[in-house]
């Protein structure tokens, strides 16, 4: 392995409880009085070690019996399905609220080019029974292939085939739309458009649209009950996509013993993804934070190889702020705790805000909180009840 500094840095984990250790003050608090409405759904995969893997939902859509298995991402927004595999597709799409779109996978730099057709999607549980069904719009994807340069021209790129391989995906993430995905808005959620639940309709005035990401499965729909002993902090809303959010807001301590002033370490604001699609971590820090890397293949792009955080580096992510968190994500690379990710892979640049994708296994750690309708996020140590076994 090779160092790209010539310093090692090291710190140890009381330096870093130091780093992170704070006071937990009130957060402003969301009121879920009248809503009743809520759905425990398993996810397919159970894991004996949550999050090894992305979690996954059992899934139908109208006009076809096929119960499919999907990822449940994060940090994506929407359904996509091979044109081909959605019954009446050319039909669907002269449907009202149909049109042309698009959905880009920034981590794998993958497009899907095609249609958003208006669907009925069922969810299942573990046993594949239904559980809920909701009406959202569907991307029907008629092309797909890596397309590096839409990240810097959003322009599809030319000559797409049809999909070699059947696509399938199911993102129920928030506040992307700047990550190159401007139509993942949220009436292509589908954990946010319930029409009806365990058979019945959802009423108005029912249902807080949202959901808590337990272990091994997923809440939907928050009341009073299930959202008790939740720390919150409040969302800014999404103005140029009314109706969403803005991701949460931290800050990201890194090798505090190196990388701090007079009043202490430095913790950087950020912007704050937690991704159940990946198991590693992607952080963008200003150059003025010192780090080591070492050279390791891209856990997304296994022909890559990348800069990784060398062991021993230290990472500290607070959310919202160091000074009044509701959750801390802290690690040291190599360490083995097991909200580590497989690895970090650093951007040192000025030319981009500062963000980190934590990955799926901090939320081995903390169950994570989305209100929808109220705009906030929502931490509570694990184990959620909901798919344990």
């Amino acid at each position: 392995m090779e160092f790209f500094t010539s310093v090692t840095r090291t710190v140890t984990a009381a330096a870093l409880s130091l780093a992170v250790a704070g006071p937990a003050l009130a957060q402003s608090q969301p009121s879920y009085g009248g809503a009743s409405v809520t759905q425990c759904i398993p996810f397919a995969n159970f894991q004996p070690v949550s999050f090894t893997d992305a979690p996954q939902l059992n899934f139908s859509i109208a006009g076809d019996s096929t119960i499919h298995s999907v990822t449940m991402d994060t940090g994506s927004v929407g359904i996509a399905i091979s044109a081909a595999n959605i019954p009446n597709y050319e039909q669907l799409k002269t449907a009202a609220g149909a049109t042309a779109g698009t959905q880009f996978l920034s981590s794998s730099k993958v497009l899907w080019v095609g249609t958003w057709v208006p669907m009925t999607v069922t969810l299942y549980d573990r046993n594949n029974q239904p559980v809920a069904t909701s009406d959202v719009l569907v991307l029907g994807v008629e092309q797909s292939g890596r397309c590096d340069s839409y990240q810097t021209d959003q322009t599809i790129c030319p000559n797409l085939p049809v999909p070699e391989k059947p696509v399938l995906y199911m993102g129920v993430g928030f506040g992307q739309e700047a990550d190159f995905q401007p139509q993942g808005t949220p009436d292509k959620n589908v954990l946010l458009n319930l029409r009806s639940v365990n058979g019945r309709p959802v009423a108005p005035g029912t249902l807080n649209k949202g959901y808590i990401i337990g272990r091994q499965g997923i809440q939907v729909g928050l009341t009073a009950a299930n959202t008790a002993g939740f720390r919150f902090a409040k969302l800014q809303p999404y103005q140029q996509y009314p109706g969403d959010w803005m991701m949460p807001r931290g800050c990201i301590t890194v090798n505090p013993n190196d990388n701090r002033d007079a009043n202490g370490p430095t913790c950087t604001p950020a912007n704050i993804l937690v991704d159940t699609g990946i198991p590693q971590s992607y952080m963008t820090v200003p150059p003025a934070i010192k780090f080591d890397t070492v050279q390791q293949p891209d856990r997304s792009e296994p022909n890559k190889t990348v800069g990784v955080l060398a062991p021993q580096m230290s990472v500290a992510v607070q959310i919202p702020n160091a000074a009044n968190p509701i959750a801390t994500d802290a690690f040291i690379v190599g360490g083995g705790a097991p909200n580590e990710p497989e690895q970090v892979i650093p951007w040192s640049t000025d030319k981009r805000p500062p963000f980190i994708n934590t990955g799926r296994h901090f939320l081995r750690q903390y169950q994570f909180l989305y209100d929808a309708s109220q705009g906030y996020v929502g931490m509570k140590d694990q184990p959620n009840p909901c798919g344990e076994q």
